[in-house]
């Protein structure tokens, strides 16, 4: 019976070690969405403002309702989604906006020394549609394996 009390009590001491470590990870991953969000939030607000485009004049140089897509696409994937007011835009336009948008994200990090993980850019426009009148464009900021990971494979589901 003694065997029996020692295998119950050694049972729930590994689930509550198992079970205290799984929050503590995914405090700590929350912690991390959130400062990638930041830095994510500050250099898209930034090149934006730099932008020259006609029709995104109803820009007005901060970011407020970006969305982390991690819930979506899985753990530790740092992309995040911005909703811009715009009322018409080209295909054509969209091609140079993104192309221009990347160039600039990418002097951004460059200029202010964010790290990037391994030898990838540090953003990267991940999708860009029109769906009037917004603009959405996700941003993934390649900062883990993850980010990476769910780079290639929306490669491979556009080709």
């Amino acid at each position: 019976m003694h065997f029996f009390i020692w295998i119950f009590i050694l049972v729930v001491i590994l689930l509550f070690f198992f079970l205290s470590k799984r929050i503590l990870r995914r405090k700590a991953l929350k912690i991390l969405q959130s400062e990638n969000k930041k830095v994510a939030d500050k250099a898209v607000a930034a090149c934006l403002s730099h932008l020259q485009m006609e029709w995104l004049m109803e820009y007005e140089g901060h970011i407020e309702n970006s969305k982390l897509l991690a819930n979506i696409w899985g753990k530790g994937v740092m992309v995040f989604e911005y909703i811009l007011p715009v009322q018409k835009v080209s295909k054509k336009e969209l091609k140079q906006f993104k192309k221009e948008l990347n160039h600039s994200l990418s002097k951004y990090a460059e200029d202010n020394e964010i790290s990037h993980f391994e030898n990838n850019p540090t953003f990267l426009i991940s999708d860009l549609w029109f769906l009037a009148p917004s603009l959405h464009i996700e941003v993934a900021y390649i900062s883990n394996k993850q980010t990476l990971d769910y780079l290639k494979d929306i490669d491979k589901l556009e080709k």
